[in-house]
């Protein structure tokens, strides 16, 4: 029997499929996040959850980005004004205290080089699709949500919470934001992640119980911009999504009940792919890690 409840998240469920050995280190024997690894008085969870915690400049600076974008929806909902300096200044604290965390030395330069190129995408949230329209009188009422709110499927706790929700008209917009994408329109697995809004949706006592009321919008950095994503949710849609959640449930109850504290770290799969591996902070100390040009940490689309 498994002694801690499955986490679902589309971010651990890309982890376990980039590389099972990352996810292993992070959250089976390092097992997750506060309070668990890094205060484990058990040296080798406590060395576990500090290698698969690790992350490269980019992810810290998309840490940082992610925060900064919560601030400026807060900030609306508040109708306060967004002061620029200060934001930046904020920005600024966030990437050193992220290279601080993450055991990375505290460079003026790099610091100032992630600046560049994360925080445009703030200071262009003005623009962004539908962020645009909050102020306007057609965007009847909306709120910001807490993401990190888990709700519960059996005995595993689920991530399916939007980033923010906005009624127009009889519709209910369901917005999930993201900054960094590859492409506008997302894939299909992508797009069956992003239905499991709908089964939150649909159970909350304040919004309607059926599907088809509810648009579910994908908003993210693409290409130097803000671009949007959106589609008409359905029962077909909300099943679909159920079926795959329900799947990788299944598939993490499994890597957990096969792999625990007393694993054999160094014989764990590992992806070993140049693609995936660039885009780890675990790389200089994993056996299988791929070899990998350096960008300084800072990984531009393509």
């Amino acid at each position: 029997m498994l002694k801690k409840s499955i986490v679902w998240s589309p971010s651990r469920v890309r982890m376990l499929n980039e590389c099972p050995r990352r996810y292993v280190h992070f959250n089976v024997v390092g097992k997750g996040g506060w309070p668990g690894g890094p205060r484990s008085r058990i040296p080798k969870v406590a060395n576990a959850w500090q290698l698969g915690n690790k992350r490269n400049r980019n992810d810290l600076m998309l840490r940082a980005v992610s925060d900064g974008v919560k601030d400026w929806i807060s900030m609306q909902y508040r109708g306060e004004e967004w002061p620029e300096a200060n934001a930046k200044n904020e920005m600024t604290a966030r990437l050193r205290n992220n290279l601080k965390d993450s055991g990375g030395e505290i460079d003026d330069g790099l610091v100032k080089k992630m600046i560049e190129e994360g925080f445009p995408r703030i200071s262009a949230l003005d623009r962004a699709p539908l962020l645009s329209q909050l102020s306007r009188n057609h965007v009847e009422e909306w709120m910001p949500l807490n993401r990190l709110e888990a709700h519960w499927v059996g005995n595993s706790r689920v991530y399916t919470v939007p980033d923010m929700i906005a009624r127009i008209g009889d519709i209910w917009h369901l917005v999930r934001l993201s900054s960094q994408m590859w492409r506008r329109v997302p894939s299909e697995i992508q797009q069956l992640e992003l239905g499991v809004m709908l089964k939150w949706a649909v159970e909350e006592p304040s919004l309607p119980n059926s599907p088809d009321k509810f648009v579910i919008h994908r908003i993210g950095w693409v290409n130097h911009r803000w671009l949007g994503w959106k589609k008409r949710g359905s029962t077909v849609w909300k099943d679909a999504s159920q079926v795959m959640l329900a799947h990788d449930i299944k598939e993490l109850q499994f890597i957990h009940m096969t792999n625990q504290e007393n694993v054999d770290l160094d014989t764990l799969a590992a992806n070993g792919s140049k693609k995936n591996c660039k885009n780890c902070g675990f790389r200089n100390e994993c056996p299988s890690s791929a070899v990998v040009i350096p960008n300084n940490g800072l990984i531009s689309e393509t």
